[in-house]
Parts: structure tokens; C-alpha cells; sequence
């Protein structure tokens, strides 16, 4: 962290030297323009500022890309560099720094992200302004550019020093020539060269510092064409110059720029930076000339080069530690090895040293900070150890040494190196422990150990003989091993011990000792050879009490072959491969579906891979590498296989990754399905589905499905929309309630009351609906329960039965009409009908009796009964066509 240097008398003073520069009130000038316009050139940024700081505001006196001429100085970013004048500030993201983020220079319209300015010091030391660059977006600047940024500041100091001069010579003089002399003067002084490039003449003007770089004089270097200019390029890199030359003319990029190896005059190489561009071109767009500025880097480049190749062949993290007085501190000159060591880059714990204090270990912190104080005050070699969290969720240790110097203004700066000595500490740590443990294990662990000649008498026996035996030490010292060892054991034992003669360690199988209770109990013994050992002079035994793990074993035998049987009885398919995909275990399932695969019978140990179909294959990889990601976890993948008379067969697999005891994948099992018959099956359901779909949609009467809870539409076919004039989306947003009159809810009501089985239209009786005209509509309802997307709903078959009824009602009207009919026929026309009857019957029978009077009175009689009855027909006559005519 950097110490506040800007004390009142320091600011008196550099307040008075900016009123000598009688810069205040300057207007821009070409010399500055220049400088800030090639700060934006060499950096690639949009805006590039020399500005003048007072007490209260910052003055532009040069402003590329940025109209402004000052600003008030809370705002400034400026006043930060400033403060630290012998460094290069830089802020990369304004946006993500909470001194900056809140700036109305970057929450504003001009939106700045990006900042690097150097301060402006006086050769009396007094920091006057800063030159600084700034960007849109957020970026940083490498190491050329930032050189190149220094060298752009002393040149903006010396034309503050000049501009001062030249007033002062302007009171005496107008002498134009001398101010220019001192103009160039100053210009060579940057020690940058010159270039400009005549590309319709092919004719190139360097200055004199360009030709002393490559160790030509002026003269025989000026003009030069440029074809001549190139054969001084490095071989390797002449091609790249080229092409970012054809680059620039032909607007593909704005800036011609690299770093170049170029041939000196005596042979060797030189590193040059190259910044140029175009700086006129042609009506119709042609490139006329170019121009643009070297620097000599060789020095740079050597001494980055020998930096690097030092630091990143160390194991560890060089950097330059400074402590200011007080007690902020910063990192400088951080080598490559900071990610390594801390898990951040370099760059990263250079902007913010908090980010290694945060994740030093809290109970080493103290020491760690009080040693550092203490070699600052002694001015002593610093040397410590301690922990550090590393952000991947390690913590290791850490071993730093430097030596301290004391620097100006009483801060102490250190060149250390830290390194990571983890395990070097880890096996320190395991020593020790090894030997409390080891004396721990000795005395209550619960294997034996024991030394014993080569004939097996025992010399001593750790007090855990207790534990395994039931017998102490004292019984069992000066006893022969072979007096407790089964007689069936005893022969093999005591040929592994002979062995011992030529070798230094073996392990004995597994053998039966026998328990003071007079069990036998099974024991596995390491033994060693140090009969030349003076301190031991014997066999160094130790034994395991393993009959728990014996008795397991042979359950576990017995479990695998139950498990096995089970698996091979399986119609389900049980394959286990290794994670190259080579069959370690397969079942007899799958062996009858797929073994024809491997004709010589040899399937354990092949790949798996020649049973899965070659469009499948990409698809059961992408799940191994899903099963490794995550083991123990299971993933289905369908995958296709070939039967033995060439048909397909669809498998649905469970993978799952297997892990060993460390949690490391090394199995890979999988258990399949043939699930032919039920894809083919799921086929055929979604094909009898679309076509009761098509049925619905394509029936001419109308026809919708609603939910039984809610009353909402869920479908409706095309005939219901033609034939209520509702569109299919306001359907879906209506209930079979709205497509009634209120006077129809109640019975609405009362019939959805009412049960209803499944599996078959019932009627439901008629009911009045309503159309979106507001037209009523008599309809016959039908309805059958079903499941529709998971819900229970109705579908509803309608018939509109409108005209049907009146038509009915008219036959009902005409019925009346037809029944009165009926009734004159029955009574009316039957009196003169009775008459004429009767009279015709008198004639027939008495005729002959009657006198010729009474036969003219009976037709008299008769004549006025068959008018009367010709009458009424006319009338019944004229009624039924009235009737017909209104129908009609």
C-alpha cells in the first residue's frame, strides 16, 4: 500500500512550481496533442489525457478523444497517481474497484473502465500532472507499452520545462530557430526513433537515433528504399513485418506494430518495438505514407528474458516484499511462480497483497508478521515458516527468505523467495508422529510384535500379546513359537522362516496360533531379517490377528456364489467392464443374446464396443464420461444392438461408475433390458392415439373435452369453432359455463351432480347454448368420462337440435288442426250422411208401398241431406288447404 507523500508544504510547493510553468490557463498545445495522440497510438486506447492538478480542480492540457478541459478534482483518477510518482498506476475494471465504481466518470456518459496514468515529475521532484490513458472497456497494458509510457512522460516534462523556457526566451527574443534547436533537442533526448515511409516513391526517412540503433550513420541510410530497408529484418521475422505492414495500408488494422529482431551493423541482433500507421492517404483510399516511432528493447528483452528463465526454473515464488512505515506494504516484481505458490497470479497479489494475508493461516499470522518486523528493525535476514490456504482447499507450507534494505521515506523493501516445502514439513510431521505412534502401537496397538531366533524361540513379545493371545510377555519369553502354531501349519511356517537366511523380509501365510482359551485364532506375520542389527539381533516379527478377516472372506465366498447364481438366473442383462471398455465380468443372460459376438468363446477380456451399434456408440462414450464424472451415480442410456439373425434389438442400460477404496473409478457396470417389444408397443399406442386424435378433430358435428374440476376447455375440434364462432385460444380461456344462458346454470348444475360411468357415451338430455352472437341454440348433449393430459375430464359430443324441435312443433300444431278435422268428420258430416242413408234404405225396402207424394217428399229429403253434406266437405276442404298453405 502506498504512503500519502502529498504533505502541505510538499503541495505548496508543487502548487508554486505549476504557477512558474505558467501552465495553468494554456490552452492545448500541437506539441502535447502529439505526445497524447501517440499515448494512444502506442497503448490502443480511445483517450489519452496530460493534465495539470490543483488544489481544486485537474486541468486537460492536452485532451485526445476527450472534449472536456477539466473536471473538479473529487472526481479525478488522476489525484491516485499522483501520490505514487515513481510508479505506473493502473486500474483494469474501475467498475469491480470500490474506490472507483460509484465515480460519476464511470457510472457517467463517458463510461470509463480502464486507467493508466504515470505521474509528471519535475527535476526538482515535484509531481505536477499525470499522463494517462483511458479505455471503454476494461484491458492492461504490457510491459513495452508501459516503458513506452515513460519515456512519453519525460517527454512531456521536458516540454513543461520547455514551454517555460521558451516563455522566458520569447520576453527576449522571437527567435523561432533557437526554439526549435532546443524543440529537437528535447525530441532526441526520448532516445525513440523516427521512421517515414514515401510508399508512392518507396523512399524511407529515419532520424539519426534509428540509424545509431541499427549501427548505420544518416548518411548512409538516408533515403533508403524500403525493399533495402527489410533485408536488415531478421529472416524470421521479416514475413510478420510484411504482413502487418500490408496489414495497416490496406485498413485491416489501425496500427502497424511488433516487437522485431533486426541485424546490427556488426552482425548481432537487435529487439526493436515498432509502432506505426498511415498517416495520408489518397482520394480513391490508396495508403500514401506512413510513419510511426522505434524503441531499442534489446537491453529489456535480455534482461525479461534472464529474469524468466531464472525465476521460472525455481520451485517457488521470487518477488520484492515493501514495507512502508506505516505498516502498509505492497508485492513488486512477482515472478510467474505466485500461481503455483498461491493459487493468483502475479499480477493479481501486485494489485491487492490482501489476497495472501487473507489465507495465511490464523494461527501462524502473528509469529509470521512479528518476524517480518522484527528483520525490519535489525535490518536482519528474514527466515520463516508457516501455513498458507491455498484456494484449490489445500493448506500448505510455505518457507520465505529474503534480506531487508531501507529505502527512502523509511519503508523496507525485501527480494524474497518462498517456497512450498509441503512435503518436506508433511514428512517431518509423519516422522514424529511415526515414533510416537510406532511407540503407541508397541505398547496398546492391537498388532503383536515380536523377535525370535531361527529357530523360533521368542526374545521378547510387546504387551498386546495379552490382547491377541490371552498370555503376557513373561509367559511367552524363552517359549518356542512352533509349541502355539497348528500341527498342520508348522511344516510351511518353519520352510518361509529358513528362507530368512537369504532374504531380509517376507510375509508368512496365514497360520493358526493357538489362544490361551484354546482356540485357534489365524495370524498374519511380517518378518523381517536383522540378525546383523546390534541394537536388535533377531527376527522382528509382527502379527495380525486377521481371524475376523478369515471368517469374512469365507462368508464373503459364500455370498459371491449365492450373488452369482443370482445374477446368472437374471433375464436382465449383468455386464462389468474396465474403463478401457474391456468385459470383466458378463452374465449367462447376455452371453445367450450376445455371445455369438465372440466365436472362440473368450468374451472376458474383449471389448465391448463391437456389440453397440456405430451410430450408438458416441452416445454410450458421452455416458462413461458422465459415469466417471460422477460415480456411484446412475445414468440410463437406450442403446441398439444386433441380434444373431441380424435383427435390431433396443437395450435400455443403468450405467454406474464403480470405485475403489480411495473413491477412484475403475469399473464400469451396467444392466440391461431388451425393451424391443415395449418401443414397438409405444409406437403403436401413439399411432392409435393420433388417429382417435384425427377422429376428434376431423368429426363434422362439434365435439370438446373439458376438465371435470375446474369446467375449463382443454380441446375443442374444428366443427365446435365453426359452429359457436369461437376462436380456439378464447376457448381455451372459457369454461363449458359461459356457453350457456344463466338461466341453463342450475340445470347445468344438477346434471354434472349426477354419476357417470366410464368407457361409454351416455345422453345427457337437451340443453340451451349460446353462440358468440348471443344466438341460443336448443342442443343434445352426450358425454363420456376419460383422461385427457394426465387429468380427469369429459369429452362431449353436441348436436344441435334447433331445427329438429320447431319442426316438431310444427307437425304437433298441424296435428291439431288435422284432429278438429277429425272431429267435424265424426260428427258433423255423419248427421246428413245418417239421413241420406237412412232415406236410400226406406226406399229400397217400401218403395213399392209409397205413393208418388211421398216418394218427391223422400227425395226432397233426401237432395237437402246431400247438399247439407256437400257443404260441410267444402268446408273441412277449405280448412286443410288454409292449414297446408301455412306450413308451406
Amino acid at each position: 500500500m502506498k504512503k500519502d507523500r502529498m504533505t502541505n508544504d510538499f503541495e505548496q510547493t508543487r502548487l508554486q512550481n505549476l504557477e512558474a510553468l505558467l501552465l495553468m490557463n494554456k490552452q492545448s498545445e500541437k506539441e502535447f496533442n502529439d505526445l497524447t495522440s501517440l499515448a494512444s497510438l502506442i497503448c490502443g486506447t480511445p483517450i489519452s489525457l496530460v493534465t495539470l492538478l490543483t488544489a481544486t480542480r485537474q486541468v486537460f492540457i492536452s485532451h485526445h478523444g476527450l472534449d472536456l478541459t477539466e473536471a473538479p478534482i473529487d472526481q479525478s483518477f488522476c489525484t491516485h497517481a499522483i501520490k505514487v510518482p515513481e510508479d505506473f498506476f493502473t486500474i483494469e475494471d474501475a467498475r469491480k474497484d470500490a474506490r472507483f465504481k460509484k465515480n460519476p466518470l464511470v457510472t457517467g456518459s463517458l463510461n470509463i473502465v480502464f486507467y493508466a496514468g504515470i505521474a509528471l515529475v519535475s527535476n526538482d521532484g515535484s509531481p505536477l500532472g499525470v499522463l494517462c490513458v483511458m479505455d471503454n472497456k476494461a484491458r492492461k497494458l504490457d510491459q513495452k507499452q508501459m516503458q513506452a509510457m515513460r519515456s512519453l512522460a519525460n517527454q512531456v516534462v521536458k516540454l513543461f520545462e520547455l514551454n517555460k523556457k521558451c516563455k522566458e526566451l520569447k520576453e527576449v527574443s522571437n527567435d523561432f530557430e533557437v526554439e526549435s534547436h532546443r524543440l529537437r533537442n528535447n525530441i532526441s533526448a526520448t532516445q525513440v526513433g523516427t521512421w517515414e515511409w514515401d510508399i508512392h516513391n518507396d523512399k524511407v526517412i529515419i532520424n539519426e537515433r534509428w540509424a545509431e540503433i541499427l549501427g548505420y550513420t544518416m548518411a548512409e541510410l538516408n533515403p533508403i528504399e524500403s525493399s533495402q530497408f527489410h533485408k536488415f529484418l531478421y529472416f524470421k521475422d521479416a514475413a510478420f513485418a510484411r504482413e502487418q505492414a500490408a496489414a495497416c495500408r490496406e485498413k485491416k488494422v489501425e496500427y502497424y506494430e511488433g516487437d522485431f529482431r533486426y541485424v546490427h551493423k556488426k552482425g548481432h541482433l537487435v529487439w526493436v518495438y515498432i509502432r506505426g500507421q498511415v498517416i495520408s492517404w489518397s482520394n480513391d483510399g490508396q495508403a500514401l505514407i506512413m510513419a510511426g516511432t522505434n524503441m531499442d528493447i534489446t537491453k529489456r528483452v535480455n534482461t525479461d528474458t534472464q529474469f524468466n528463465n531464472i525465476t521460472s526454473n525455481i520451485p517457488g515464488v521470487v518477488f520484492r516484499y515493501k514495507l512502508y512505515s506505516d505498516g502498509k506494504d505492497e508485492l513488486l516484481l512477482v515472478s510467474k511462480g505466485a500461481k503455483n505458490i498461491w493459487g493468483y497470479t502475479a499480477e493479481e497479489v501486485m494489485q491487492d497483497s490482501n489476497l495472501i494475508w487473507e489465507r495465511t493461516n490464523r494461527d501462524d499470522a502473528d509469529a509470521l508478521l512479528k518476524s517480518i518486523q522484527k528483520s525490519a528493525e535489525g535490518l536482519s535476514h528474514w527466515e520463516h515458516e508457516w501455513r498458507q490456504h491455498h484456494p484449490d482447499g489445500t493448506t500448505r507450507w510455505h518457507k520465505g527468505s529474503g534480506t531487508p534494505s531501507l529505502f527512502e521515506g523509511g519503508s523496507t523493501v525485501w527480494d524474497i523467495i518462498v517456497l512450498d516445502i509441503t512435503d518436506e514439513k508433511e514428512a517431518e510431521l509423519k516422522i514424529e508422529k511415526s515414533e510416537k505412534r510406532f511407540k503407541g502401537l508397541v505398547q496398546n496397538g492391537s498388532d503383536l510384535v515380536t523377535i525370535f531366533d531361527l529357530e523360533g524361540n521368542l526374545q521378547y513379545a510387546s504387551p498386546t500379546s495379552l490382547k491377541v493371545f490371552g498370555m503376557s510377555p513373561e509367559v511367552l519369553i524363552a517359549k518356542n513359537v512352533f509349541e502355539y502354531i497348528h500341527p498342520d501349519d508348522k511344516e510351511e511356517v518353519s520352510a518361509s522362516l529358513l528362507l530368512l537366511k537369504s532374504e531380509k523380509q517376507l510375509v508368512l501365510k496365514p497360520y493358526r496360533f493357538k489362544h490361551s482359551d484354546g482356540s485357534w485364532r489365524w495370524l498374519e506375520t511380517f518378518v523381517t531379517n536383522l540378525m546383523d542389527d546390534p541394537s536388535v539381533e533377531g527376527m522382528v516379527g509382527n502379527s495380525k490377528d486377521i481371524s475376523p478377516r478369515i471368517v469374512a472372506e469365507e462368508k464373503l465366498k459364500i455370498s459371491e456364489a449365492y450373488y452369482r447364481g443370482f445374477y446368472e438366473s437374471l433375464t436382465s442383462y449383468i455386464i462389468r467392464t474396465d474403463m478401457e471398455g474391456n468385459y470383466t465380468y458378463v452374465n449367462k443372460k447376455f452371453v445367450e443374446e450376445f455371445g455369438w459376438l465372440h466365436p472362440k468363446g473368450e468374451i472376458l477380456g474383449s471389448n465391448c464396443f463391437p456389440s453397440i451399434m456405430e451410430y450408438d456408440l458416441k452416445k454410450m462414450e458421452e455416458t462413461v464420461v458422465r459415469c466417471i464424472a460422477e460415480p456411484e451415480k446412475v445414468f440410463k442410456v437406450e442403446i441398439d444392438k444386433q441380434s444373431r439373425d441380424g435383427l435390431i434389438i433396443v437395450t435400455l442400460w443403468e450405467f454406474v461408475c464403480v470405485t475403489d477404496a480411495e473413491g477412484v473409478p475403475y469399473e464400469i457396470q451396467c444392466m440391461g433390458l431388451n425393451i424391443t417389444d415395449q418401443i414397438k408397443a409405444e409406437k403403436e399406442v401413439k399411432e392409435s392415439e393420433q388417429r382417435y386424435t384425427d377422429l376428434f378433430h376431423l368429426s363434422p358435428q362439434p365435439q370438446f373435452v373439458y376438465e371435470t374440476d375446474t369446467l375449463r376447455f382443454l380441446a375443442v375440434n374444428d366443427a365446435t369453432i365453426a359452429h359457436y364462432g369461437y376462436s380456439h385460444q378464447e376457448f381455451m380461456k372459457m369454461s363449458i359455463e359461459e356457453i350457456r344462458p344463466k338461466s341453463e346454470l342450475p340445470k347445468l348444475k344438477a346434471i354434472l351432480k349426477q354419476p357417470q360411468k366410464n368407457g361409454r357415451y351416455s345422453l345427457r338430455g337437451d340443453f340451451v347454448h349460446s353462440k358468440k352472437n348471443g344466438e341460443e341454440i336448443l342442443v343434445e348433449v352426450r358425454s363420456n368420462m376419460i383422461t385427457y393430459l394426465g387429468k380427469e375430464a369429459k369429452v362431449v359430443l353436441v348436436t344441435d337440435i334447433t331445427e329438429r324441435r320447431q319442426y316438431v312443433r310444427a307437425m304437433e300444431a298441424q296435428n291439431k288442426k288435422l284432429k278438429k278435422i277429425a272431429w267435424t268428420q265424426s260428427h258433423v258430416v255423419r248427421s246428413p250422411l245418417t239421413n241420406i242413408m237412412g232415406l236410400a234404405e226406406m226406399l229400397k225396402n217400401d218403395g213399392a208401398s209409397f205413393s208418388e207424394k211421398e216418394k218427391e217428399e223422400f227425395l226432397d229429403h233426401l237432395l237437402f241431406s246431400a247438399n247439407t253434406l256437400d257443404e260441410v266437405i267444402r268446408g273441412i276442404v277449405v280448412t286443410s288447404q288454409l292449414e297446408v298453405d301455412r306450413i308451406d
